[in-house]
């Protein structure tokens, strides 16, 4: 047995009393005054699944993107309902009258030589878009030539040609015959829109090709132009 007993117990004493002086932070792996840290333990069962976060604030409007590529064409619709019955034309007619008019020119439109005032030209307001018009020259015409000729009379509207209305002159040819005949050229001209319109009469070649020869038009009597509106819709 040890000579002094009682120094093993005051050695073992504070021993003890040194080893409860100690600690270890919980928060960190550190110890609290110098004590000597044990081996990382294994890694921990994962964790539950988090709640889900609140719907995020919507964001802006984006560019407008480019126009597609055309589509093909439909397939034609219906017939339309049938509309209400227009306005009545009614009386819309107009007589333009010259005295003496005198004009040998042999083509284009004919004029009235040396006035202003009184063109040959007859102004005219049409009122509907799907009427016609009749148009009517009554006046004296001639054409000569000393070798068989053609000449044609015919109307322009607002400097167009009317084409289905017109009239000829042909000889065979003798020079010194000068015959002056009261003629008609009558008939409609379609498609033309509503609104003030100016008819004139106008003289050239005959459609054929035909020569032509020494026209004549409005000796020595009155000509005139007439110009009547009419409704065709039915």
């Amino acid at each position: 047995m040890a000579p002094y007993p009682w120094l093993t117990v005051v050695a073992f004493a504070a021993v003890l009393l040194a080893q409860t002086g100690r600690c270890q932070d919980d928060s960190t792996p550190q110890c609290c005054e110098g004590c000597v840290a044990g081996p990382h333990g294994s890694p921990g069962v994962p964790g539950s699944n988090g709640v889900p976060g609140s719907n995020g604030v919507p964001g802006g409007n984006g560019v407008p993107g480019q126009d597609g590529a055309r589509g093909d064409r439909g397939e034609q619709g219906p017939p339309g309902e049938k509309g209400s019955p227009g306005t009545p034309i009614g009386v819309n007619v107009k007589q333009c009258v010259w005295n003496n008019l005198n004009e040998d020119a042999d083509s284009g439109k004919i004029v009235v030589k040396l006035s202003i005032l009184n063109p040959f030209e007859c102004p005219f307001n049409k009122v509907s878009a799907t009427s016609a018009l009749r148009l009517t020259w009554n006046g004296a015409i001639r054409v000569k030539s000393a070798s068989p000729c053609c000449q044609r009379w015919y109307f322009t509207v607002n400097s167009e040609l009317c084409a289905t209305i017109d009239g000829v002159m042909y000889t065979n040819g003798a020079n010194d015959i000068n015959l002056h005949r009261v003629s008609t050229i009558d008939g409609l001209c379609y498609n033309l829109p509503a609104g003030p319109v100016t008819v004139a009469l106008n003289v050239g070649e005959c459609a054929d090709g035909a020569a032509g020869g020494d026209a004549y038009t409005g000796w020595n009597s009155h000509s005139r132009i007439i110009v009547e509106e009419l409704d065709i819709s039915n």
